[in-house]
């Protein structure tokens, strides 16, 4: 009876260890370095929809993980990875800016949150954008 208990122990601790094994823990510091943080799109027709990527590196020693984008404007949509990024690799986040229904000089904000040091990253996009709609409309 003693050796089958010893062994059901013996069992349990090992499907533990095996367990705790295969359990990643970040125990390093991720860090942001864009090689970019803010992007000129120059002079714009309005309606027209233009894209940047904001490419990245991982340049701490912890697994970087993205929790979430926004931006202050619904004319933006962003994609980012969703998978984590080990120290030393890269990748980009896409900016899609639509100029419709925008005039003159456009400043829009991108904000990152992920598990980094500083909880947030901001980015930031430019545009002068041409409507001649509603410049039409403001010299009458």
């Amino acid at each position: 009876m003693k050796n089958t208990a010893a062994i059901v122990m013996l069992l349990v601790l090992l499907g533990c260890q095996n367990k705790d094994s295969k359990t990643t823990t970040n125990t390093g510091t991720p860090k942001f370095e864009f090689q970019e943080e803010f992007y000129n799109f120059g002079s714009l027709q309005a309606g027209e929809v233009v894209s940047f990527s904001f490419g990245f590196s991982n340049s701490g020693d912890g697994t970087l993980i993205i929790e979430k984008v926004e931006a202050d404007c619904g004319c933006i949509t962003i994609h980012f990875p969703e998978e984590p990024i080990a120290p030393g690799e890269s990748d980009f986040i896409e900016v899609v800016f639509n100029s419709a229904g925008e005039t003159g000089r456009i400043y829009k904000e991108i904000m990152v949150y992920a598990n980094t040091q500083a909880p947030t990253a901001k980015l930031a996009i430019v545009a002068t954008v041409n409507n001649e709609l509603i410049n039409l409309y403001s010299k009458n």
